[in-house]
């Protein structure tokens, strides 16, 4: 490995993300590729791209993260890409050791930390406002025209461990671009397809990507305003059948409200208002009797619920029927109009690795669980095979002839093998 040459690349277009510092390490190149001519940095190095497809910034960016470019083929064995948004926090070269298996593998990607079906992830990109219904179907109905199976197997694309010029990876990497192209915008759901269809073998990392010993994800206070929201109805798990809705929201102040109609008869919402970092949510009310809030995804400080660098889901139950007018209000605030602003981007950051480092914890418990039942099962059924044959050989022992066995199991003569083979054709 200490003679091939490595690059980790990151691709920021527009102002999307910002470039984060990097553990630098002699013997790894660290590369930037950006059309952003105002993107400088002491520990990148900065390649200007040109969008000469017109593909626009985000699929500019995905070109580069999937294709490569011509200055990483010719320059270096292994690649790492990881997105704009994640930091290194340690030696690349100890990972490529440690996880990657890149001297049996072409391609090594951490495995997703909650769900293992590319038709489940469907439904969490609608959930997530990852992506529209109209988008994912399409994709769902080709992955299951070619008959791809559920729970084949999801990844965590943040972070990609390639030899890029090997013929394997550049045939699922080409199909994987296309099929984005082509169908929805959110990679993960057609890289499954394309591993599987171009027989790529991938090295399966099993750590939570944005919790590890390597990489750790950026969170970043979001200053945006809060437009709109999304609420599924019922149990959100089939993106043919199951209905959402965006609904606009109404501001006055720190006062958020929206209005929106039932479309079917359920006993549960979720309302997603997105990823809003640091921003505080209090005194949220549904004008439904009997509606309750049995679960909201951000902190409980005092009495307000604090967004961390994950979508704000509320859940709701009751009695809700079709046609009927539903009223939600709630009050919001940003952080610094409560708290020291300083300590409470802290404690919002903080809160949230460790609640990924529990969520890394009970996945790997949970791994761990499977192995040891499977184990169980085998041993059980050895065991189960063992006591079926002592009980057969005890039965075995009560027969009269096998006494005139055992002495002519002793004697080699023609007669003796004769009269030994006569016997036990008997058992």
């Amino acid at each position: 490995m200490s003679r091939e040459r490595i690059c980790v690349y990151t691709c920021i277009t527009g102002n999307y993300d910002d470039l984060q510092p990097v553990y630098q390490e002699e013997g790894i190149d660290y590369l930037c590729f950006t059309n952003n001519k105002d993107l400088e940095s002491d520990d990148w190095k900065i390649i200007y791209i040109e969008d000469t497809d017109c593909l626009g910034n985000m699929m500019l960016s995905r070109q580069i993260k999937m294709i490569g470019h011509p200055f990483i083929e010719e320059n270096y064995d292994i690649s790492i890409w990881m997105d704009g948004a994640v930091q290194v926090r340690a030696e690349m070269g100890s990972f490529l050791e440690q996880c990657c298996g890149m001297d049996k593998h072409h391609m090594a990607c951490f495995r997703h930390s909650v769900r293992d079906c590319a038709y489940e992830e469907a439904a969490a990109c609608i959930i997530g406002r990852k992506e529209q219904k109209e988008n994912i179907i399409p994709l769902l109905d080709f992955l299951r025209e070619e008959k791809f199976p559920e729970h084949y197997g999801l990844a965590e694309c943040t972070v990609l461990i390639r030899r890029h010029n090997e013929e394997d990876v550049k045939k699922a990497m080409r199909l994987w671009f296309e099929l984005l192209i082509k169908y929805a915008k959110r990679d993960q759901l057609s890289f499954p397809y394309s591993i599987k269809k171009t027989g790529l073998q991938v090295q399966w990392i099993d750590m939570n990507v944005f919790d590890n010993p390597w990489f750790c994800r950026i969170a970043h206070r979001c200053l945006e305003e809060l437009e709109s929201c999304r609420i599924m109805f019922g149990e959100y798990k089939d993106v043919y059948t199951d209905v959402y809705k965006d609904c606009k929201l109404e501001t006055a102040g720190k006062k958020c409200k929206m209005r929106f109609e039932i479309p079917i008869d359920c006993n549960e919402m979720v309302i997603n208002l997105g990823t809003y970092f640091g921003k505080l949510m209090y005194d949220f009310v549904i004008d439904v009797p009997g509606a309750e809030v049995i679960y909201c995804s951000g902190i409980p400080v005092l009495h307000f619920q604090v967004f961390d660098n994950e979508d704000m889901v509320i859940k709701v139950t009751g009695e809700f029927i079709a046609e009927q007018e539903v009223c939600c209000s709630f009050a919001l605030s940003n952080t610094g109009e409560q708290a020291d602003q300083e300590f409470m981007d802290v404690f919002v950051e903080r809160y949230y690795y460790d609640k990924r480092s529990l969520r890394n914890t009970v996945y790997f418990l949970n791994q761990q669980n499977d192995k040891i039942s499977q184990k169980y099962d085998k041993l059980s059924d050895k065991y189960k095979r063992l006591k079926k044959e002592l009980i057969e050989f005890m039965e075995l022992k009560k027969t009269p002839l096998l006494g005139k066995v055992r002495p002519l199991c002793e004697r080699q003569d023609i007669k003796a093998k004769i009269i030994r083979s006569i016997i036990l054709r008997n058992f």
